[in-house]
């Protein structure tokens, strides 16, 4: 079967999505990735404004993540409740709904507290001393350099023989281990570690830039390479219709240029790189701006006009632009800031062959998993619209099949 070409722009969560359902719909897929991005400031709670569909939740399985319909997860203070989770985050719900004992591991680390995490439920949490560090530098490393240390087997062996000999010190019997993040960054070593202590043991959500976000990027490059989904890499700087397909403009850096029947963009909002903000005295001090703009701007040139609410972004009244306060969060109530993005059909399609994704939609409520299912829906539509070019008796059929594991 002759297949189209499919170019994804972006890596983060809904990237990856639209990259992989579009694969297995049969076009052939690249995806650009442009570094660091949201997804890999993730801290490991993922959630959803509606129930999460079977295809997200296949995707999300593939990328580390778990789904269900409430968590319970915990962070260095109070509980968070959630819809998914990265794999190594221990989900409470469970546990405290049966009143069972959870030791909430102690730890000389930066931003861990085992007495105040255990402070939360008194019934059930409870400080366990054990001796998680190995060598006099991991008191003050990073959490994701203290994790990528477990990714070693044999760390990870010295590790569970302490926490067995913490549970053999300790009077109450935990049924599970409450750990800081720690458990390992090119995937989580929280089943193994679970296996050789003999009770489940998991982190706690840390602070962006930790492991969960790094266990992303690595689960995502393992799907990536299963589903034969080429990895371009570099900054795209412009899309552009050329000759009845998309042509994708890359930075210098990159690898120069490509082309696709259909693109999809989910380049990320505001953290991710997509958009930035930049009204129209940005570069200026003492002189007056010489005409007003939107205080917003998509980084990729190209034809993709930004709105939010339904209608296109407007122009400010000053010169001066929009006040910073006027746009934001606390000081607006409904914030353009959380609703600025590429307006766009309910499956990404901004024009013929272009899609938008994740936190690039305008008005998408920004959660992780809301990003995964608009990835989804773009890459099945723009591999639909792909195959349409050069087999379109197939292209159907192939789309179909794109959301099945």
């Amino acid at each position: 079967m002759s297949r189209g070409d499919v170019v994804v722009i972006g890596a983060g969560a809904a990237g990856t999505a639209a990259a992989i359902v579009a694969a297995r719909a049969g076009a052939r897929t690249t995806v650009v990735d442009g570094g660091t991005g949201a997804s890999t400031l993730w801290t490991g709670a993922a959630h959803a404004t509606d129930a999460v569909s079977a295809e997200a939740r296949d995707v999300a399985v593939l990328l580390g993540v778990t789904v269900a319909r409430s968590m319970l997860l915990p962070t260095s203070a109070r509980p968070l409740v959630a819809h998914g989770h990265d794999a190594a985050i221990l989900d409470l719900d469970p546990l405290i709904s049966a009143r069972a004992a959870i030791a909430v591991v102690g730890c000389d680390r930066p931003q861990w507290d085992a007495e105040l995490v255990a402070k939360w439920d008194g019934q059930s949490l409870f400080p366990l001393e054990a001796a998680m560090l190995r060598h006099v530098d991991e008191r003050a490393l990073p959490d994701a350099d203290f994790a990528a240390r477990h990714d070693d087997p044999s760390r990870l062996g010295w590790l569970a023989d302490r926490l067995r000999e913490a549970l053999a010190r300790s009077e109450r019997k935990p049924v599970a281990l409450l750990l800081p993040p720690s458990l390992g960054v090119e995937r989580s070593r929280a089943e193994e570690l679970s296996k050789r202590v003999g009770v489940p043991c998991g982190e706690a959500l840390g602070l962006p830039g930790g492991p969960p976000g790094l266990r992303f990027e690595a689960a995502r490059n393992r799907a990536l390479a299963s589903a034969g989904i080429h990895t371009a890499r570099g900054r795209v700087t412009r899309i552009e219709p050329s000759g009845g397909k998309w042509r994708v403009t890359l930075a210098a850096n990159g690898d120069g240029g490509l082309e696709a029947d259909a693109v999809v963009v989910a380049a990320g909002g505001l953290v991710g790189g997509g958009l930035e903000y930049q009204s129209s005295e940005w570069m200026l001090a003492a002189a007056m701006p010489p005409y007003s703009r939107a205080p917003f701007r998509c980084t990729i040139d190209g034809p993709l006009p930004l709105g939010s609410r339904g209608k296109p972004l407007e122009l400010p009244g000053s010169l001066y632009g929009m006040a910073p306060e006027s746009i934001a969060w606390p000081f607006a109530s409904d914030p353009l800031m959380n609703r600025v993005g590429v307006p766009a059909a309910s499956d990404g399609r901004v024009a013929q062959g272009l899609y938008v994704a994740g936190e690039l939609v305008a008005d998408l409520p920004r959660t992780w998993l809301d990003a995964l299912e608009s990835g989804i829906r773009a890459g099945v539509a723009a591999a639909r619209e792909a195959l349409s070019v050069t087999s379109p008796q197939s292209a159907s059929a192939s789309a179909a099949s794109a959301t099945r594991p």
